[in-house]
């Protein structure tokens, strides 16, 4: 391996060792859960939690959390996630759009496959419309999976940070959005942290050579083939001027 190739392998390995880590953590804290359904031993924080949240509420914040709980939860993240995969394709970047397809659709997996093993009762009165089971938080798991994987795509390495942090941001605020509808306790969100990032990285461990040879290829075919084109009259055309200066 060479000297230039190290940093990249050595960033892979902690990509891939950070991913199962944080899943094995994901899977004791459900284990947990699931063993002491009975007396929760993070009973006294949550509701302690949805008091604090429960007296910030007003009828505007609730109004917008309404409409940002739609829009980047689940069902949204499907149909937005659809488009871009669509456009992908068409560009030639269906590579692209499977990873893009995948970082959604393995977070909403791994969200209900963990609803149904732990079963956990949702917080009293929730104000919007929730599934069977609280635990973990789909909204939280689909805006780390789907941000961390947008930021794959569309931006280019060397200037992911200041874009990644403003997903902590997102996922930071969708947490505070769930807790405050009462749709889920504090820790269905702090499970989710765990589930959706190392999620993310496994598929980025995964996925990166692949972006990465797709984000060299031009957009379309006949776009390419045009220049190629375009090369060889160029080419032609000095090759001609050459022989008629030299005769």
């Amino acid at each position: 391996m060479t000297t230039l190739n190290r940093p990249v392998a050595r960033r892979h390995r902690v990509l891939l060792l950070a991913g199962l880590t944080l899943l094995a953590c994901a899977a004791a804290f459900a284990a947990v859960m699931r063993a002491s359904s009975g007396h929760l031993p993070v009973t006294g924080m949550d509701r302690g939690w949805l008091s604090i949240v429960s007296s910030t509420r007003n009828a505007p914040l609730t109004g917008v959390f309404k409409v940002l709980s739609l829009i980047c939860g689940p069902d949204g993240a499907t149909v937005i996630v659809a488009v871009l995969c669509i456009v992908l394709t068409v560009v030639r970047r269906w590579r692209t759009a499977l990873y893009l397809a995948l970082a959604e659709a393995c977070g909403s997996s791994c969200s209900d496959l963990i609803k149904l093993i732990v079963h956990r009762h949702r917080p009293p009165h929730p104000l919007v419309a929730a599934a069977f089971s609280s635990f973990p938080s789909g909204h939280v798991i689909t805006t780390i999976g789907v941000g961390v994987a947008l930021t794959m795509v569309f931006v280019q390495p060397g200037r992911r940070a200041p874009v990644l942090a403003a997903v902590a941001a997102a996922v930071l605020l969708m947490m505070y959005c769930r807790t405050y509808l009462a749709a889920h306790w504090l820790s269905d969100t702090l499970e989710s942290l765990p589930v959706g990032t190392g999620v993310a990285l496994l598929l980025w461990w995964f996925f990166e050579p692949v972006i990465d040879h797709d984000r060299g290829l031009p957009l379309r075919r006949g776009r390419a083939e045009s220049a190629m084109r375009r090369d060889d009259s160029a080419d032609a055309a000095d090759a001609a001027t050459h022989l008629g200066t030299a005769g």
